[in-house]
């Protein structure tokens, strides 16, 4: 899989921990625990997302098996499955200008769950199909604070739509 890092999305080495941690640790504050997090979850791409208006968020992105391979039909139905589920606000799907099928979901703590000086998060997934071979890639985009969100996210689309499957 490659995808084309668009200005504000600085990527950071998997070669191992130590590593990530490093690089991470140049970009962001408790760097370890976001590598080793990394690390298990296998991920393909580790980034942290910048915009002058917002505060830094995480970017992960691994590449799993599927069954059988996902075509648009089946970003229908996921979509439909997702929406309405938990702290999921939006869910839409699409294709990439690549032609890969893509659902992007949103998880937004609504403001009445928050509380004055607890921390909460805004996550955004996109699964991105491989519409020749069994596989999807899944990028989460996460931040702790939310400032600055919509700038994040478009920054986190613009990444998304550049996704290209090797043959």
């Amino acid at each position: 899989m490659k995808v084309d890092l668009v200005p504000g999305i600085t990527p950071v080495s998997v070669r191992s921990v130590d590593e990530t941690a490093r690089e991470l640790g140049e970009l962001m504050d408790n760097p370890r625990e976001v590598a080793e997090i990394a690390h298990r979850m296998a991920a393909a791409l580790v980034a942290v997302v910048h915009h002058p208006n917002a505060d830094p968020a995480l970017l992960f992105g691994v590449v799993a098996p599927t069954a059988a391979p996902v075509g648009p039909d089946d970003a229908v139905a996921l979509r439909r499955h997702l929406t309405g589920v938990g702290d999921i606000r939006d869910v839409v799907d699409g294709r990439t200008p690549g032609g890969c099928p893509v659902v992007f979901a949103e998880r937004v703590v609504t403001p009445e769950r928050l509380r004055v000086g607890e921390p909460f998060d805004c996550q955004m997934q996109a699964v991105v199909a491989d519409p020749r071979r069994p596989r999807i890639a899944v990028f989460t985009l996460s931040s702790a604070t939310g400032r600055g969100w919509l700038d994040l996210s478009a920054l986190f689309g613009r990444m998304v739509a550049t996704v290209a499957f090797d043959a």
